[in-house]
């Protein structure tokens, strides 16, 4: 109750009292009393109340002033008031005894009250702390339970809503302090836990990655096989690779999900997970470099593996790929469904250390390896292997040396093959023209060399005789064996076929020119000249040759090359044909040498003989047979050549003799008998094919006619002489002049005397013009 209010009541209660009526309103004063005591106002009540008694006192002086009765009157009345007044007072005082004393039991049992409403308050907060505290131990149990079901997210939202909500309200508690010091050691223990997970994840992985590496290149061997038959029924994708996007565009199988399918199932949720929970602890790059580690360990685990393609380790060399393959496959997928994660340069790193491992173990296991089998399978496994790891968007071009590599040791190893066996099929030949007993022979032949006949030739029927030795369609099977077996090596590698190629043609090049060719041209020493010939015809075949195998590489190498392939092996054989060619030339002029020494003239026969003479007609009794038996299947312009060779070397060997120093006299019989000899090898060279190598006497003829001329002056008429002895030089002209004046038999005959005279004139006047 407010001081106005208790004024206000007071001031009603004391002017409706009656002053001889002490206890008609006590009921009414109890109260408000008891509210002055309750508030403790005692003190401004008094306060008021003396207000209020100066207050009527100054109206009673004012009423006194105007009304002296009436003041009179009211001074006893306020008399009477200031006595019921002080027991009025008197009554409050004990009243307020009375109060007192009854309000103390009140007030001990409201403190009483009070004190127990804290201890429950106290009690209650305590119950709520516990239950707080409870609860924080429930949710640091929910953790370990949470670890231990492998729910890690949960944990560490658990542990997050236990650090910011939940210990933040008892953390004035030691219990609390020290769960809170607690929270990073059970954070710890959850990325332990899924670290632990991943590992375990990460071991399985490792079993499986050979298994992963091996479906992957089984598909790949599927789409190989797949794309070689679309290949070759349109021979035009041969330059297409498998990868490329005209073979994925065409490629009508259904995708094959490497690293989920029958064989093997990797589920990359344990690395995604550890990889998040280390996001949310803040230790990303820690996880990232561990990884990188554990990876790297991995791989060289991989690439520490020891064996030896020389022992035909061949399964260990594929599923050493294998490994390889699974290894970068699974990298591959978590490059690509993790950002920032995994780091691509040490990916390319690691890859880097392979292609290097691959190419030592690679070149070194085909040194001196001569197996064609090895080949194909080292082969075989490298292309699936590269187009692979290709398909997945690894740079393979590294492999290109090596490809090249492989490629070159292949046809380095089939040249050795195929040499041994050319030079044996050179040195066994029996060179001599290849007879052919049945009609399947023939053909087998014919397909073997490109060989082809006329109708008139073909019906000669059987047995018949072929123009060349068995080496030659010997050596045209095993080369298109040569060809056909390194372009099936090859027939994977579209994308190197410029290489392969040129590695092709510069191979076959070396296989005929050095074993071919070579052992063709040592063989020219021989003094054989039927050997010799069927060398040349050989030689000749092989240059025809040449043009159908560079025909068979153009066919066989990729469709978008254009150019001319030339070998340079046809060059080889044309001149080696044409050392050939000269050979024979040397031995038929050796034997014309032969007869030759064979020659006795008499320069001064006292008779002369109407036939020729004995050697000469010994030597063309020799050449005939050379030239229908020998020499008859080579062709006719080459066999005009050695004829022309032949008759011109003997030629100049009789006008050396007829003009030797050591010839010193000639008479007119030794010309009879020359002219003779000189008649005689003109009609033989008629008989030959050519007409025109009759022109190999011209200058014996010129010689023996300005001899027997009975104007030998006319020499001197230039007109004369270019057109009946243009062969003839005025040095040797002066020598046979000179030899014929010796003679002494000339002084008897006038006519002889007469030559002799004109002979010297015309010796000095040649003599004067030199």
């Amino acid at each position: 109750m407010s001081v106005d209010n208790e004024q206000q009541q007071l001031q009603s209660l004391v002017l409706s009292a009656e002053l001889n009526s002490e206890n008609e309103n006590l009921e009414q004063l109890g109260p408000i009393i008891k509210s002055i005591y309750d508030t403790d106002r005692q003190e401004a009540f008094l306060e008021q109340l003396a207000v209020f008694v100066r207050k009527k006192e100054g109206e009673i002086e004012r009423m006194c002033n105007s009304n002296y009765q009436e003041f009179v009157h009211s001074v006893d009345q306020l008399l009477k008031v200031r006595q019921g007044t002080v027991n009025l007072k008197n009554k409050i005082i004990d009243l307020n005894y009375d109060v007192q004393k009854s309000g103390k039991k009140v007030a001990v049992k409201k403190k009483e009250l009070i004190q127990t409403r804290k201890i429950q308050k106290n009690i209650d907060e305590a119950v709520e702390t516990l239950q707080s505290c409870l609860y924080i131990l429930d949710m640091a149990i929910r953790v370990d339970n949470l670890v231990e079901e492998r729910k890690y997210y949960s944990a560490l939202r658990t542990l997050e809503e236990l650090q910011t909500v939940h210990l933040r309200k008892v953390i004035q508690y030691e219990f609390a302090k020290h769960m809170q010091e607690s929270i990073p050691v059970m954070q710890n223990n959850v990325k332990n836990a899924v670290t632990k997970e991943m590992k375990e994840w990460l071991f399985r992985v490792q079993q499986d990655t050979r298994q992963v590496g091996k479906s992957a290149m089984e598909q790949m061997r599927l789409r190989q096989e797949r794309w070689r038959a679309k290949v070759q029924q349109n021979p035009d994708l041969r330059s297409v690779a498998v990868s490329s996007p005209i073979e994925m565009v065409m490629n009508e199988e259904n995708e094959f999900d490497i690293i989920n399918n029958d064989q093997v199932k990797i589920d990359f949720r344990p690395l995604y997970q550890c990889l998040h929970i280390h996001e949310e602890l803040g230790k990303r790059s820690e996880f990232k470099s561990n990884y990188e580690e554990d990876r790297k360990a991995q791989a060289n685990l991989v690439l520490s593996q020891s064996f030896t393609l020389r022992e035909n380790d061949e399964k260990g060399f594929e599923a050493f790929l294998q490994e390889i393959v699974g290894f970068f496959v699974i990298e591959h997928v978590i490059v690509h469904s993790t950002q920032n994660f995994r780091s691509q340069s040490e990916v390319d790193n690691l890859w880097e250390n392979v292609i290097a491992k691959v190419v030592k173990i690679v070149s070194e296991s085909l040194d001196d390896c001569y197996d064609p089998i090895l080949f194909q399978k080292i082969k075989f496994c490298l292309f699936t292997f590269i187009q692979t790891l290709e398909d997945y968007g690894y740079n393979v071009n590294s492999f290109t040396d090596l490809i090249l590599t492989v490629f070159q040791r292949y046809s380095e190893m089939l040249k050795h093959k195929f040499s041994e066996d050319f030079h044996q099929t050179i040195v066994d030949d029996y060179y001599m023209p290849m007879q052919i007993q049945y009609p399947e022979e023939y053909e087998a032949v014919a397909d073997a060399c490109w060989f082809k006949e006329g109708d008139h030739r073909i019906s000669q029927g059987y047995p018949r005789t072929l123009p060349f030795s068995q080496a030659y369609p010997s050596c045209c099977l095993d080369i298109k064996n040569f060809i056909s077996q390194y372009y099936q090596f090859a027939e994977d590698d579209s994308r190197q076929y410029s290489y392969v190629d040129d590695i092709a043609k510069q191979t076959l090049d070396n296989l005929l020119i050095e074993h071919v060719n070579g052992v063709l041209l040592g063989k020219l020493k021989s003094t054989n000249m039927s050997q010799i010939v069927q060398i040349i015809i050989n030689l000749e075949y092989f240059e025809s040759a040449c043009e159908e195998l560079e025909k068979l590489l153009k066919s066989k190498r990729s469709s978008h090359r254009g150019g001319k392939i030339q070998l340079i092996a046809a060059g080889e054989f044309r001149e080696t044909r044409k050392k050939a060619e000269k050979r024979i030339f040397e031995l038929v002029n050796s034997k014309i040498d032969d007869f030759l020494e064979l020659a006795d003239y008499d320069w001064t026969p006292a008779t002369f003989q109407n036939n020729p003479s004995p050697f000469l007609q010994d030597m063309v009794g020799f050449l005939r047979a050379l030239i229908g038996s020998t020499l008859y299947n080579l062709p006719m312009s080459i066999k005009t050549f050695i004829n022309f060779d032949a008759l011109s070397h003997l030629a100049t060997s009789l006008r050396i003799l007829i003009l030797s120093p050591d010839v010193k006299k000639i008479n007119s019989n030794a010309v009879i008998n020359f002219d003779a000899d000189v008649n005689f090898l003109e009609n033989f060279a008629r008989s030959l094919e050519d007409p025109n190598i009759v022109d190999a006497f011209l200058e014996l003829r010129q010689i023996v006619n300005l001899l027997n001329s009975d104007n030998v002056e006319e020499y001197l008429n230039p007109s004369t002489r270019n057109k009946k002895y243009s062969h003839l030089k005025p040095i040797d002209v002066i020598s046979l002049f000179d030899k014929w004046t010796r003679d002494q038999s000339l002084l008897l005959d006038s006519e002889a005397r007469a030559k002799k005279r004109a002979m010297e004139s015309v010796i000095r006047s040649l003599r004067s013009s030199l």
